[in-house]
């Protein structure tokens, strides 16, 4: 078998914790259970993550990556209802397709125990309410929409 290059390392790392945590829950998630189940070696993973914050970090990175592709799909559509419609489309279709990441998502448990993971997690939740209220403003602006409170909506 070829030997993997570090990215598809850590894609498979990445992937496989995602499957233990949703599984077995974060507090069972151990580089221990995840070296067995990449079939590499614990210091082999700590080559590639300095620890389980890391990984989880690599988890929400994924979330970077799917709001890319969701800000360029909603962009793609030039009616605000449509826009609205697409964005709430492809975070179901995303979550159906990914029910590991659901997971990770709705886990107090990560983000209680970390700063620095409920801070990045909160400027994912940010980013997609501010992308929302601007898609909710834009169809008032055009008379797409009821006259509605976007902040009090998007909380």
């Amino acid at each position: 078998m070829a030997r993997l290059s570090t990215e598809e390392r850590q894609i498979l790392i990445i992937d496989e914790a995602i499957k233990i945590i949703h599984e077995l829950g974060y507090r069972a998630f151990s580089i221990r259970e995840l070296s067995k189940r990449v079939g590499i070696s614990e210091p082999a993973i700590y080559r590639h993550f300095l620890n389980k914050e890391d990984i989880v970090l690599g988890i929400l990175g994924r979330f970077n990556e799917f709001d890319l592709s969701l800000f360029q799909k909603v962009k793609s559509y030039e009616k605000p209802i449509e826009k609205i419609q697409s964005f709430i489309q492809y975070h179901f279709d995303f979550l159906e397709k990914n029910p590991g990441m659901t997971s990770i998502v709705f886990s107090e448990e990560i983000f209680s125990q970390s700063e620095l993971l409920r801070e990045k997690m909160l400027t994912i939740i940010e980013k997609r309410k501010k992308l929302i209220k601007s898609l909710i403003d834009e169809a008032r602006t055009k008379n797409h929409v009821i006259e509605v409170e976007t902040n009090e909506l998007v909380t």
